[in-house]
């Protein structure tokens, strides 16, 4: 592959203008906060510019399909949503669930060269390429790292952990034990007792000795539970017996939101969150949708929901 010939073909800039770009562009970010939930502080979110953004896109075509990314990685993936990292959890007694921290901003430059020299046979100088256009050097730091904002961030960060998730998966199934990951949390579960303790010090001694990226658990987050307490993940109820919902009194909230929908007494901003929660649920709950339509009138539900098609 040249990808330098490549980009040139796709993007109207001269070949100097390209190496320009692309020399700069882990500084051309636009960088503010938001507030994490829960009041846990702020999170750094780094928006790379429009030419950046272009730029990445092109190279995550020419990326995506020649890096491996594991079959237990659901976030971020074409077909799948959160109901494919929650659902096959839900028949298993116990449910151990872990958090990475800081981990878009734990993954390195060097990471990503390190894992490209692994999988592909390409020169140096055009991983430097991929490097410069994916990477974001914070203000008065040296670092590449991965931005939260940036378009190939999430793509990156699911085949970074290709090996993290096959040893991970492998030493899951040797001990009977179900894992998946969506970006950041991952869960495990079984039907046989204590094996999570094994489970969680395992993933703890991996962290620590595979060769990249450099992984921490926040163990704050940690959670060990069972079908005696109330389980979830991310954002979905489990139940006893062994599907996946939002739970009772969040349909209550979408019901009462479409009523006043369907009567005409409901908000623009409500009826925007209404829309995104019915998108939501689309990928979730299709059958929920379809009462919803027959509440309001097949009619008005194509109305309310003409923007998701």
């Amino acid at each position: 592959m040249n990808v330098l010939e490549l980009l040139q073909k796709k993007l109207p800039l001269s070949r100097s203008e390209l190496l320009l770009l692309i020399a700069t562009a882990p500084n051309r970010y636009k960088v503010h906060t938001i507030d994490k939930r829960h009041n846990r502080g702020k999170r750094v979110i780094a928006q790379p510019t429009a030419e950046v953004k272009a730029l990445q896109k092109l190279l995550l075509g020419i990326l995506r399909g020649k890096l491996p990314v594991h079959s237990c990685a659901k976030a971020y993936q074409p077909g799948t949503s959160i109901r494919d990292h929650a659902l096959p959890h839900a028949p298993n007694r116990y449910l151990l669930k872990l958090d990475f921290k800081d981990f878009f901003l734990s993954i390195k430059g060097g990471d990503f060269s390190s894992h490209i020299k692994r999988h592909l046979d390409i020169p140096d100088v055009e991983i430097e390429i991929f490097t410069h256009a994916f990477f974001w050097t914070p203000k008065k730091t040296m670092d590449f790292v991965l931005a939260i904002g940036a378009p190939s961030s999430p793509w990156i960060s699911n085949t970074i952990l290709f090996e993290f998730d096959e040893l991970l998966t492998d030493y899951c199934d040797s001990k009977n034990v179900k894992y998946t990951r969506y970006a950041d949390d991952l869960a495990f579960s079984t039907n046989t007792p204590h094996v999570l303790k094994d489970v969680h010090a395992f993933v703890q001694d991996i962290c620590k000795e595979i060769a990249y990226p450099r992984l921490n658990i926040n163990e704050s987050k940690t959670v060990f539970t069972s079908k005696k307490n109330s389980r979830s993940l991310t954002g979905l109820i489990l139940s006893n017996e062994g599907s996946v919902s939002i739970g009772r009194a969040k349909k209550r909230e979408i019901r009462a939101m479409a009523h006043k929908y369907q009567i005409g007494a409901l908000d623009l901003e409500s009826t925007l969150h209404l829309q995104g929660l019915l998108a939501f649920m689309q990928s979730i709950d299709p059958d929920f949708n379809q009462s919803i339509a027959r509440m309001v009138g097949n009619d008005r539900y194509l109305t309310l929901t003409k923007q998701l098609q």
